[in-house]
């Protein structure tokens, strides 16, 4: 009997971690750090729909025009919070360079929504 009390104890309180994790994770990222009198470069939101049985790409490319500035951190948020969303893979440039292009890439059937913020000196 007590080893059945003591398995039932066991699967309870599995049961409750795997519904306390619920697998909502988000999927952001952060590359590089703030340092101090850098500035916000760029703020924008980069999104794609969901469509049927496919898995969405977009690429993004930062490039600054004039003072080219060097870039310190840059800060993607995942607007999908369940886990569900994209993911984000930086291709080239990103902190160090005066450039970065970001790829984003949905789950399948799936869309996603980032918001994208670049930091510079």
């Amino acid at each position: 009997m007590k080893v059945y009390c003591l398995a039932l104890l066991v699967l309870m309180s599995l049961a409750a971690v795997g519904l306390a994790d619920d697998g909502k994770q988000s999927h952001s990222v952060t590359w590089g750090a703030r340092v101090f009198r850098d500035t916000h470069l760029e703020r924008i939101v980069i999104s794609e729909k969901s469509r049927f049985l496919r898995v969405v790409t977009r690429e993004y490319k930062f490039k600054q025009q004039s003072l080219k500035r060097k870039i310190t951190q840059i800060v993607i948020t995942d607007q999908i919070k369940d886990g569900k969303g994209g993911y984000a893979h930086l291709r080239g440039g990103g902190p160090g360079a005066s450039f970065a292009e970001i790829h984003f890439k949905s789950q399948r059937n799936r869309g996603f929504s980032f918001i994208v913020d670049i930091y510079g000196v």
